[in-house]
Formats: C-alpha cells, structure tokens, sequence
C-alpha cells in the first residue's frame, strides 16, 4: 500500500525476510515523501490484510518484521487502499500456438516477493521480438520464443523456491535448513543465488543449490 509519514530513507529500497514468523516486509520510496510498502505472510496465517480497516493490523504485522519497521512506521498513514493477493505460481507450458504468443503474465505469474514480475514481462518481449526479427517463418520464431520462455522461467522460478524454503518456510524441517546453511552464508555470501539480480542464464546446478542450502 501507498504510506506517508514514513521515517525511512528516500535513496534505499528494503526488502527483509523474517524466517521466525515466515514474513518479509518491503519499503520503496516514492516521490512526495510517499513510500510503497509491502508486506508477504503465510497464507495459513488467522489474518487477511485487506481493505483500508486493516492498516493498524498491516502495520503490526510489518513491524515483527525487524526494528527497522518499528523505527518506521511509528507515524505512518494511508494514501491508497490495501490490497491483498496470491504469491503462488501460474503457468502455462510453451506459450505460443497457432499464432499467438503470451508474454508477461499472461504465460506466467512469479512470486511477488523476489520482485521479478517486470524483469521477466521485459524479457519476454525482448525474446519475441528477437526471435520473430531473425526468421521469417514467424510460427516457427513463436515456438522459438516458447523454448525460451520456459526455460528462463523454470530456472527464475526454481531459485525463488529455493530462496522461499531457506527464507520464509516455517516448522522444525525449515529450521534445521537453515541452521545448517546461513552460518555458512553468513561466511561467504556467494553462494546465495544471484538469478534474481544476474539473470536466470547463470549456473543452475545441483551444486549450486546444494552450496545454498550448506550441504557442502
């Protein structure tokens, strides 16, 4: 939702995860000393954010979050209403037939959280485009684009749920995921994924995730 009042940094976007609660909370400035906040729960939580009524128990929600969100959000107010949505995965396989191609989320809905929505709509306007620009046989450049399509979307997907079972899951199997794995990313921050910000055509191996997950 749309806040103003927020006590935050206008040049640094936030994002933290919070895996004892299973919650991640977000803060982007905007422009007029507006900030966009956002806050991801469990969906088997006894709560459900949405509609305006609901900006004090947003609020107390985001602040469990971290102290940074306490800090915040002490004299924040609404300017936009509170909306609530699934971050689950929608897909359909080889978006292109006879004719006509989906791109962004018409082919695909990622999860919110990892904030790849925008970078994978671009994308794929970019591979369509390419693909229908170098060959004439535009059926085949469609199902070109299709191949694509999926396989940068299955590696995008595959780390987001890598980075949601280390980060936000909850219970005793995800508990001991991470008292295995963060001291060694606390040590070398390398290996957590960087797909979300260096693109899904890096490594994507089994060593690579066993690295994330501290198995070696």
């Amino acid at each position: 939702m749309l806040l103003t009042g927020v006590s935050g940094r206008k040049d640094t976007c936030n994002f933290v995860f919070n895996p004892e609660f299973g919650l991640v909370g977000g803060l982007v400035p905007q422009s007029k000393n507006r900030f966009r906040a956002y806050l991801g729960y469990p969906t088997d939580g006894s709560f459900r954010l949405h509609g305006g009524e609901k900006l004090g128990a947003f609020l107390a929600q985001s602040q469990k979050v971290g102290l940074m969100f306490r800090d915040c959000y002490t004299q924040a107010k609404s300017l936009g209403p509170l909306a609530v949505f699934d971050a689950g995965y929608f897909w359909v396989d080889q978006p292109y037939r006879d004719g006509v191609a989906l791109i962004g989320e018409a082919a695909a809905v990622s999860d919110p959280s990892f904030g790849q929505g925008m970078a994978l709509t671009l994308r794929d306007a970019r591979v369509l485009r390419d693909a229908l620009l170098s060959d004439s046989d535009w059926d085949g450049a469609g199902r070109k684009y299709a191949r694509q399509h999926d396989s940068y979307f299955h590696n995008t997907r595959t780390v987001c749920c890598w980075l949601r079972s280390l980060f936000q899951e909850q219970g005793p199997e995800a508990d001991a995921r991470r008292q295995r794995a963060m001291p060694k990313i606390t040590e070398d921050l390398s290996r957590v994924p960087d797909h979300l910000f260096g693109g899904p055509e890096l490594p994507m191996d089994e060593t690579v995730r066993a690295r994330f997950f501290g198995e070696c």
